[in-house]
């Protein structure tokens, strides 16, 4: 049984190295956060936060980049994020910040994009301002303890919108 199972995780290990290798890829730039609506932490340091948010929205954009075909690059000059929620100061017997999620405060983002061949042509461009107002109720908000949930369902949709309209993925 041991060696079924070894079997099929080398398997699984090598299918994914594969896709990985043909698949494209993201670049992520973040214009001017300091301007962005809101990215305002808990009781965390913002810059920690921040770079949390950050390498969590990079992490995922790349996930969804990787399904572009092998040599795309999607370039995103990110302008302004709104997170789900709203940051509440001096809350409860210990006077803590925290962000609190409720649906009158619904995550946005403002962006520009470019999908770019392995010559560099360009395929495709825009401007984005994009949001998700009915974020408690998206079928992908069941990822229930994933950081910044609501943010990467809103991203997954415009993605596969944007470029996924005529595949089956």
């Amino acid at each position: 049984m041991k060696l079924v199972n070894k079997f099929i995780s080398v398997i699984c290990a090598t299918m994914l190295v594969s896709t990985y290798a043909m698949a494209g890829e993201a670049k992520v730039n973040w214009v001017d956060p300091d301007s962005y609506t809101d990215i305002e932490p808990g009781d965390e340091p913002r810059s920690r936060f921040e770079a949390r948010v950050f390498k969590e929205l990079e992490e995922h954009i790349a996930k969804l980049a990787a399904k572009l075909p092998e040599g795309q690059t999607l370039t995103m000059d990110i302008t302004n994020v709104d997170l789900a929620g709203d940051v509440r100061y001096m809350v409860g017997p210990n006077n803590a910040t925290i962000r609190v999620i409720e649906d009158l405060y619904f995550p946005k983002m403002r962006f520009k994009y470019q999908l770019t061949d392995a010559s560099g042509a360009k395929l495709s461009s825009g401007e984005e301002h994009i949001k998700d107002m009915g974020f408690f109720n998206s079928p992908g908000s069941g990822m229930h303890h994933e950081n910044f949930k609501y943010e990467k369902v809103m991203l997954t949709d415009w993605f596969k919108e944007t470029f996924m309209r005529d595949t089956k993925q």
